[in-house]
């Protein structure tokens, strides 16, 4: 049943289509289930899952098949289905560019999706920015539909100094692009932060998570609106298709009172980009005094495009225009040309794989927009570019503000090739119509060539860096590098059993709904790197190139016995072989378990651990060893296999749905109750504030336990029983098991050691023979102060008024009474500033007296500023009357110093005020 190697090649090459390695973005998924498919050569409208505002994601194959797309929270695979471990991922459906999908280079089927977050506040501890993170997706996993791989999802990526209070609350803008590295294999993933930009390099070995960081003249702090909106966040970033330039878009970098113009202060920056060394440079100004939003680059880099919303000073928008750069202009920001003003509001520009910028966004106050606009001629003079508004229907779906943002590179029209089977003769053909006298090709295996269109055979399977070297008067310009994978035909069977349990009304009727992703690691002997299509006939599946014909993998037999065929190739490749799979029914064995027991979380809802029940079935049921049995929220899905339920399941009480297989062949179905049971209630989690003194100290859950409980208890650290001693501050963990029926609640103490307050210093604020004092002090919790009585009584006040002269002692302690702290003051009476013009009022100053005789002033010395003594006082006397040699002294701030009986000194300053003549 194979096909012969000289069939396939002679069918790649009659059969291979223009710019198939572009086919990678040739499906785009957005807004409100929108989708676009570009394979044919135009747009066709598709339906997706995504419900997003702005941020998502898709990519394709090479050959232009979907594989996956995403809002940057949730995945769903290319039957529209959620990816089983496809949640939870740390992006936000509104940021403007939530996700981009990164090919894992030299690792077909493998590839990273980063994340960023929307970094407006809230409450930091409750809905805390995430930042830039990554995951890693699997397309072997999950019957050939992928999966994220377990464990590899949301890597935090440090894009902020975590040292820096406000950059490390917000950590990211909302941007990010993509380019090849100049080695032609590897990557570039680039975001932006306050006055950086980051680049994180993607080779076969994995992300590096150290970037390489750029400074730019420009600093954009976050900067929040009247809405908690981070305003400076917002925008695209791109980097050209030839990864020369790169332009970002901040909607605004400034911040006003609310709705006074603050929609002015946006700008968009243009730099020179070095795909070499990821470094970011030459920082120019292109718009200033608008809100921008999409920015995008034209084929050939050399026009740039710009969306703007333009408000009034009362921030109401009037509507938006669509602005065109000339790039290769000496003066790039003088040479702006209005393509189009409308009142749709500016949403996201993104280039397509037909060389077509194709334009998101709305007419104002229209919820249900169905179409979006294009630039047909991106490359033309302004007069030209034949941009068509709202002209590309997208019916049933729903277009926003976003589009899905791919690596650049995929849109640079330099060289392609075809027939990259392992046997074939690869051809090369140069693709753009920059003008050269010769050029040289290196194939990347140690062979060259000098021919304009040469073709090549690799002597092995694997990744190669092809390389093509364009010559003008003897002069070669830049290298353009592009990787290729050649790829062996798989070694697959013949010939496959694929039998399903007969299901629905007739149990015996042969017809039943198949997973026909089930045959495909039977068929290849488990190879992990494989594709699997299904037809119904040979030669479709022959014929079919861009496996644009294929079954639905969920397939439903059209008779007893039916066979259909299995096309499978490598991933990324169209090397394949063909094997017949015979579609079988089996007799149902019905599975009927007992109810499952759950502990109740407090909620209603319960924590099943499937596992144990999983065992407790094939235990109870005497199923034979080696069966393997799944959950399921749905019965038609158990009957596929599809979407199981992971091994803790929390659920309210209702039904799952079991399938059953033995040795790769159904074995049956059943249903299964689930019981809630109530679990004794308990703090999850403790907070103890303790005193120094307190420790050690025994920590216990506060659980009340029936007589007839089995409880058992875990801590952390190894210990066993319900309590712990513990001797110093930190975080104890005790697991409490429910051993009749398995449940587990988890149960933390967070102990902190409380810390005595500190008394900084007591500011002094003279009355008369009075002062008030206010204590300058630090706590970590909440503080109470007495005044000469280490009894009290305490107030919550660290100020104290009417407090005559002399020595004091002011008293601290926090609420929870551990130790007292204190300190000795001397507090003297003496006016702030006097006004000597003879009214009878404050027409001279002197200290008041502390009637104590041991506090008693012995002399006073009165200095300028610059320390020169002006008058020493008689303690007793009249005090000074602002002249110094028999003149007057101008209005100024005043030095003196006190010396007491006991030897002690006192110094401050005062004030001598003069009318103003």
């Amino acid at each position: 049943m194979k096909l012969s190697l000289f069939l396939l090649c002679i069918l790649t090459l009659a059969l291979s289509q223009p710019l198939m390695a572009q086919r990678e973005a040739a499906n785009w998924y957005f807004g409100d289930r929108a989708g676009l498919d570009f394979n044919t050569g135009v747009p066709v409208p598709q339906t997706g899952n995504l419900q997003t505002v702005e941020g998502c994601a898709t990519i394709s194959d090479r050959l232009g098949n979907l594989l996956f797309y995403t809002d940057g929270i949730q995945v769903y695979d290319r039957q529209h289905n959620r990816m089983p471990n496809g949640y939870g991922l740390k992006g936000n459906v509104s940021s403007t560019q939530s996700a981009i999908i990164i090919p894992k280079p030299a690792n077909p089927g493998k590839y990273y999706i980063f994340t960023v977050d929307k970094p407006d506040y809230y409450q930091i501890e409750d809905d805390p920015i995430e930042g830039v993170n990554y995951t890693e997706i699997d397309m072997s996993l999950n019957n050939g539909f992928g999966d994220v791989v377990p464990n590899r999802k949301n890597i935090h990526l440090i894009t902020y100094d975590p040292n820096d209070a406000t950059e490390n609350e917000f950590k990211n803008s909302e941007k990010i692009s993509a380019v090849n590295h100049a080695d032609g294999s590897s990557f570039w993933v680039v975001t932006q932060f306050v006055d950086r930009f980051l680049a994180f390099k993607v080779s076969a070995q994995g992300v590096n998570t150290t970037p390489v960081v750029s400074t730019t003249p420009n600093s954009v702090p976050p900067r929040l609106d009247e809405y908690n909106i981070n305003v400076t966040a917002i925008g695209y970033l791109k980097i050209s298709p030839d990864a020369k330039m790169m332009a970002s878009v901040n909607s605004s970098t400034a911040l006003g009172s609310p709705r006074t113009g603050t929609k002015k202060s946006g700008k968009v920056f243009l730099y020179n980009f070095d795909n070499l060394t990821g470094k970011v440079s030459d920082e120019q100004i292109l718009l200033v005094d608008s809100y921008p939003y999409g920015v995008e680059f034209s084929p050939k880099s050399t026009k740039l495009y710009v969306t703007a919303n333009i408000y009034n000073q009362e921030d109401v928008l009037l509507n938006s225009d669509l602005y065109q750069y000339d790039l290769e202009s000496s003066n790039i920001a003088n040479s702006r040309k209005t393509v189009a003003s409308t009142n749709n509001v500016a949403g996201a520009l993104q280039l397509a794989i037909d060389g077509r910028i194709y334009r998101a966004g709305y007419p104002v106050f229209e919820q249900r927009h169905r179409f979006m606009s294009v630039i047909k001629n991106p490359e033309a003079a302004i007069n030209s570019v034949n941009y068509a508004h709202n002209s590309i229907g997208i019916r049933p779906g729903v277009v926003k503000l976003g589009l899905p943002p791919f690596i650049q590179s995929l849109f640079l029209t330099n060289f392609d090739f075809k027939n990259l089977c392992l046997g074939d003769e690869t051809e090369f053909f140069i693709t753009s119509d920059e003008p050269f006298d010769s050029v040289g090709w290196d194939f990347g295996d140690g062979n060259s060539s000098t021919a304009e269109a040469p073709r090549h055979t690799y002597a092995s399977p694997g990744s190669y860096v092809v390389s093509l070297t364009k010559y003008i008067d003897g002069e070669a310009l830049d290298p353009i590098r592009k990787e290729i994978f050649i790829a062996e035909v798989p070694a697959i069977k013949d010939k496959y059993e694929l039998v399903q349990c007969d299901t629905g009304e007739d149990t015996n009727d042969g017809i039943a709904i198949f997973n026909l992703q089930q045959a495909k690691d039977p068929l290849t002997y488990d190879n992990p790197n494989t594709q699997a299509f299904f037809y119904e006939d040979y030669q479709t599946a022959v014929n079919d190139t861009l496996n644009q014909q294929a079954i639905d993998d969920f397939y439903t037999n059209q008779s007893p016995g039916q066979v259909v065929y299995a096309k499978i190739n490598q991933f990324n490749s169209e090397c394949f072989d063909i094997a017949e799979v015979t579609l079988k029914t089996k007799p149902t064995i019905d599975l009927s378990p007992v109810p499952a027991q759950g502990c109740d979380l407090g909620d209603g809802t319960a924590e099943f651990n499937l596992e144990r029940i999983r065992q407790n079935i094939i235990a109870d049921l005497n199923l034979p060893a080696g069966i393997e049995i799944s959950f399921h929220e749905d019965e038609d899905m158990a009957a596929i296999g599809q979407n199981p339920l992971p091994d803790l399941y929390i659920s309210e009480a209702g039904t799952l749905y079991l399938r059953a297989d033995h040795q790769n062949i159904c074995y049956g179905f059943g249903s299964m109750e689930m019981e809630v049971n109530p679990f004794p209630e308990v703090e999850q989690v403790t907070q103890l504030n303790v005193c120094p003194s307190a420790f050690p100290l025994e920590i216990s859950p506060d659980i009340t336990l029936a007589s007839n409980a089995d409880f058992s208890f875990y801590w952390e650290d190894g210990n066993i029983g319900r309590n712990l001693s513990i001797t110093g501050p930190g975080t104890y963990s005790v697991e409490i098991i429910d051993n009749n029926i398995g449940c587990v609640r988890t149960v933390s103490f967070e102990v902190a050691e409380l810390s005595n307050p500190s008394i900084q210093e007591i500011e002094i604020e003279s009355q008369g023979d009075r002062s008030t004092l206010r204590v300058i002090y630090t706590s970590d919790t909440p503080t109470s102060f007495s005044l000469d009585d280490m009894n009290g009584p305490f107030q919550d006040s660290p100020v104290f008024r009417n407090v005559p002269g002399g020595p004091h002692v002011i008293y601290a302690r926090n609420t929870d009474n551990c130790e007292i702290v204190e300190k000795e003051i001397l507090v003297f009476g003496f006016p702030s500033f006097f006004t000597p013009n003879y009214d009878g009022y404050n027409d001279s100053w002197k200290p008041y007296q502390i009637q104590d005789p041991e506090y008693r002033i012995k002399s006073i010395h009165i200095f300028d500023r610059y320390g020169k003594l002006i008058k020493e006082l008689d303690p007793d006397g009249v005090g000074w009357n602002g002249t110094y040699n028999g003149s007057d002294m101008p209005s100024d701030d005043y030095w003196f110093k006190i010396t007491l009986e006991n030897g002690r000194e006192f110094k401050d300053h005062f004030s001598l005020k003069r009318e103003q003549r």
